[in-house]
């Protein structure tokens, strides 16, 4: 099966937080199970810049080609294979968004977003604009902790991060698609949370543990989604 969409992804930020799997497998679709890592369960926020966006045997569209998107993304298995389910993404392209709320079949939300700057700090703002989803903002700086490479990443730094298909259900069914990219040169990272709304209602609470990793930039390659139910 060949690509059908390719992507590059620059600054990219893990923060991720453990939740109960019990109440995690209560947010999950049929027949997606939880996947654990030593028994726990968890859930990211991942913001980042999409840029080189382009479809198979076309180049990249002007108004489509460069993008911000926020989301909130947790890890399952179905048939016992791993892969992403996202709760939800925001992105800053009105376009990109209808494309992949009708294609993909993927909870993709309009939202005004702002990213800059300042040597290896990004101010990332995003505040969720598409009419009768929930309000959602956030307000965060981040980038990494040093200028080096994870030479040989965690169980969980890999756990987290390398996962190549995410799962996503609509109108009844469920849809796999698979991705490829390289491995992850993952660096440790920090950020500083200034406003959030979009994570409370995912269990997150100012006094837990964030488990963090940043990302100078990726290559993804992205196959056609498969109806599995």
């Amino acid at each position: 099966m060949k690509w059908i969409m390719k992507q590059t992804w620059r600054n990219l930020l893990f923060v991720h937080w453990a939740v109960d799997p019990v109440w995690l497998q209560s947010r999950l679709p049929n027949p997606l199970k939880a996947d654990l890592f030593e028994g726990q369960a968890w859930i990211g926020l991942v913001p980042f810049e999409m840029d080189n966006i382009r479809l198979r045997g076309l180049p990249s569209m002007p108004l489509l080609s460069n993008l911000l998107e926020l989301n909130i993304r947790t890890y399952v298995t179905c048939k016992n294979k791993p892969g992403v389910y996202f709760f939800s993404l925001d992105a800053s392209n009105l376009i990109g968004v209808q494309v992949a709320r009708s294609f993909f079949h993927l909870p993709y939300y309009r939202a005004k977003m702002m990213a800059g700057k300042k040597g290896e700090r990004t101010q990332f703002t995003s505040e969720r604009l598409h009419k009768g989803a929930p309000p959602a903002k956030l307000h965060i700086e981040y980038g990494p902790a040093s200028s080096e490479v994870i030479m040989k990443p965690s169980a969980l730094d890999l756990w987290l991060t390398e996962r190549y298909c995410l799962f996503t259900k609509k109108c009844g069914h469920l849809f796999r698609g698979d991705l490829y990219h390289e491995p992850w040169k993952l660096q440790t990272g920090t950020c500083s949370i200034h406003a959030d709304t979009i994570t409370p209602p995912f269990r997150r609470e100012e006094r837990d543990y964030l488990h963090i990793l940043y990302a100078k930039e990726l290559n993804t390659e992205f196959f056609p989604f498969v109806k599995l139910y």
